[in-house]
């Protein structure tokens, strides 16, 4: 098989992937990992991810982006990874921590749904094939490709 027209296949795969990612508003940092979306800072959007929260963010939530979406029945995503606070749990006074602690169950309570940085992966063929070729280990959900490529089908 043409391994430069695999490769361009791929290509416009991927492209083709990322131009039909729904929109999320994203509010502060983007998160190290790729959820998905398309991150969008204003217009329309399906839902709202916060990449990064300080502890008085936290504790003056809902901010109007979040309110706004929750009023409309849009999801809101935090990126559990971007909870900056959370390192300081070992020296933090701990009234503030306690109170640090129920804003997140409020958040809950309102619907937010936390996203967690140790969920697996997707992995493509190409991903495979790439990881295979450096030796780095196979981790995540594989796609069907993917999968017939590392039992030897492909």
């Amino acid at each position: 098989m043409n391994e430069h027209l695999v490769e361009e296949v791929l290509a416009e795969v991927r492209r083709r992937q990322t131009a039909d990612r729904p929109a999320v508003l994203l509010i502060g940092d983007a998160p190290a990992r790729d959820y998905g979306w398309n991150y969008v800072r204003r217009g329309d959007h399906c839902a709202v991810l916060i990449g990064s929260m300080t502890a008085a963010e936290l504790l003056r939530f809902p901010d109007e982006a979040s309110a706004d979406a929750l009023l409309a029945g849009k999801p809101v995503y935090v990126a559990q990874e971007g909870l900056r606070y959370r390192s300081f749990s070992r020296t933090a006074n701990r009234a503030l921590w306690s109170r640090l602690l129920g804003a997140e169950r409020s958040m809950k309570q309102l619907g937010v749904q936390f996203l967690n940085a140790e969920q697996k992966k997707l992995l493509t063929a190409d991903e495979v094939r790439r990881r295979l070729r450096e030796g780095l280990p196979i981790e995540g959900r594989l796609t069907p490709l993917a999968r017939d490529l590392l039992e030897g089908k492909q």
